[in-house]
């Protein structure tokens, strides 16, 4: 544990600091509101990496209010891609959680005549690049009651990495790559073979990093997410089902908590804030500046496989038989899983598949051949054309020869070409459930396709939209018990991750009216389906609903209560805040006028 700042440069700093027991954040508009000369004197004790935000597409009003450096046609064109937000500093993928303070003509939620505004982008941005930096701003806007927010990559698609009147901490520059195959572990006379990573690097870095060095990093399944708030999350991807969540990964952190205290948190040391780093929330007890993770054998070989399922009809009889296929399919996937494969599946139903169903289902496999995936999927086609024999002609059922990679790098970039299209700036709210066998294969068929079709139900336009995860099963499953933190017990059981999608947000009306209504949909539809589906089972809180009203049972379980008290420990003046946050029922953060106030 160190404290990099001198009590005599604090004092200094901290002159003028209103007491943290307000019953609301400060705002701009309060008098304890920092004067320009607090805020200059923070810049220069952080060696001038103070930013006062000014909204990309700035550019695109009269006047550029704010002085964006970025051309309107730049912002414009590239205002869907992660990458572009990433390299911002305010910037996030999914600005309707930013209140749609400053968008570009075309992107969703654009009305000229609301103008440009900080809104809900945070008021300031430290650019770090020490830690010492971090925690000089930390203890900082604690004792001013700013609230603070961390932003990596601003992948977040719950807006936990901007929020109004904030202070936001940039990890981006925390970007290196160590890899050691004897790290000491710490307490034990034995090593691991590791990376160090610094919290600002996205997966396709570390990836490309581990291939050149031989090594497989369990990671996430976008190339531009972070592994800031991912690992925090849980953190999964297209090899968690063989080795466990990012998360499980965790042999050590460095941390930097909201009272300026730098934390090295191990096995042996703070085993506290390991454990809830280890899957208990991002943006919640620290700023997270450095990880250790162990690392695994590269793979000597990929194959990506493809079943395709679709009705051939939009006749009762046609449609019926696919969702009996479908339903059959979803079935055996857990057979497919303990038989080494791993995966996603992406359903379209309604208006968003012709007036059908179809079901593509993306299968991958590690150290196999083509011959050795297809002869794992055999058994699972043969059941589903044994179902739509029932009703001959109905479905079409495909699975062409997997194709094979030499590599997990050009595996993944496979999975992610670069001509796809970005999805950043869309408008969505999502539900989700961790499904395991109980749910899959111990239920009725006829039970099992209501809850599909009731899964993919949509408000307002007919478009069904639901991804399976193949991202449980034996790898987390098998993740030693001292390896295991506050990440929600439910995935030791889990096979599948479902997301659901369907509640309509209205992109002309304010987000916080827009938002409410949808969660109100959500809340009533799909929380409900899931707890009759699924009633023991949590949710991974990383894709999942921001306004789900029993978020602690559902994303936290029985770690809630234990991470409260952490969160009271290492962040007293609840600096800290995100949607369905541990201890976030005692606050209320309102959009429209950017106040975060407490609830009691």
């Amino acid at each position: 544990m160190q404290i990099l700042q001198s009590q005599s440069v604090l004092a200094a700093l901290l002159t003028g600091a209103s007491a943290s027991n307000s019953t609301c954040k400060t705002t701009p508009l309060d008098v304890n509101w920092p004067s320009d000369e607090q805020w200059q004197a923070l810049n220069v004790s952080i060696g001038g990496t103070l930013i006062k935000t000014s909204p990309v597409a700035s550019s695109c009003y009269p006047g550029n209010p704010f002085n964006s450096t970025t051309s309107c046609e730049l912002a414009t064109s590239s205002w869907t891609l992660s990458q572009f937000h990433a390299a911002l500093p305010e910037s996030i993928d999914y600005p309707f959680y930013a209140n749609n303070s400053c968008l570009p003509p075309g992107a969703s939620g654009f009305a000229e005549q609301k103008g440009c505004s900080i809104g809900g982008f945070p008021e300031y941005i430290v650019n770090a690049t020490s830690e010492e930096q971090v925690s000089i701003a930390l203890a900082w806007a604690s004792e001013h009651n700013l609230r603070i927010v961390v932003k990596g990559t601003g992948h977040d698609m719950n807006g936990r990495s901007s929020g109004a009147y904030a202070l936001s901490i940039w990890t981006h520059n925390f970007q290196g790559i160590e890899f050691d195959s004897s790290w000491p572990i710490p307490g034990s006379n034995t090593t691991a073979d590791v990376v160090i990573a610094g919290s600002g690097n996205n997966w396709l870095r570390i990836y490309t990093a581990a291939e050149n060095a031989g090594k497989l990093v369990v990671g996430g399944g976008a190339p531009t997410v972070g592994l800031g708030g991912h690992i925090q999350g849980g953190g999964h991807g297209p090899t968690s089902s063989h080795y466990g969540l990012a998360a499980d990964q965790i042999l050590q952190v460095r941390i930097i908590t909201t009272n300026g205290t730098i934390y090295v948190a191990n096995s042996q040391q703070n085993q506290d804030l390991l454990w809830a780093i280890r899957g208990g929330g991002a943006g919640q007890y620290g700023v997270v500046t450095k990880y250790v993770l162990k690392t695994h054998p590269a793979p000597t070989s990929a194959v990506l496989g493809t079943l395709t399922l679709f009705a051939n009809g939009t006749d009762n009889s046609s449609i019926a038989a696919a969702w009996d296929a479908f339903a059959v399919n979803v079935a055996g996937i857990p057979d497919l899983m303990d038989a080494g494969l791993a995966g996603q599946m992406t359903v379209l139903s309604g208006s968003s598949s012709g007036g059908t169903l179809r079901a593509v289902h993306d299968l991958y496999g590690y150290n196999m051949t083509a011959e050795t995936m297809s002869s794992i999927v055999a058994p699972l086609i043969a059941k589903i054309n044994a179902e739509g024999a029932k009703a001959n002609g109905s479905i079409t059922l495909s699975f062409p020869t997997p194709r094979e990679f030499s590599n997990f790098t050009t595996f993944f970039s496979a999975l992610n070409p670069e001509s796809a299209t970005g999805a950043s700036g869309a408008l969505s709210m999502m539900s989700s459930r961790l499904l395991g066998r109980e749910q899959l294969n111990n239920v009725p068929h006829e039970q099992l396709v209501g809850y599909l079709q009731r899964a993919l139900e949509s408000q307002s336009d007919g478009r069904g939209i639901m991804i399976f995860g193949m991202q449980g099963g034996k790898g987390p499953a098998s993740v030693p018990e001292d390896m295991r933190g506050a990440l929600h017990s439910s995935w030791r059981t889990a096979y599948l991750h479902a997301i659901t999608l369907g509640a309509y947000i209205d992109a002309e009306a304010a987000p916080q009216t827009a938002l409410a209504s949808a969660a109100e949909w959500m809340n009533a539809k799909r929380e409900t389906l899931w707890q009759e589906w699924a009633p023991e089972m949590g949710s991974y809180m990383n894709e999942a609903n921001p306004y789900n009203l029993n978020f602690k049972k559902n994303y936290y379980g029985s770690s809630y209560e234990g991470l409260v008290g952490i969160k009271k420990l290492y962040d007293p003046t609840e600096s800290l805040f995100v949607l369905t946050g541990v201890g976030s029922d005692g606050w209320d953060y309102n959009l429209n006028t950017g106040k975060l106030c407490r609830t009691e």
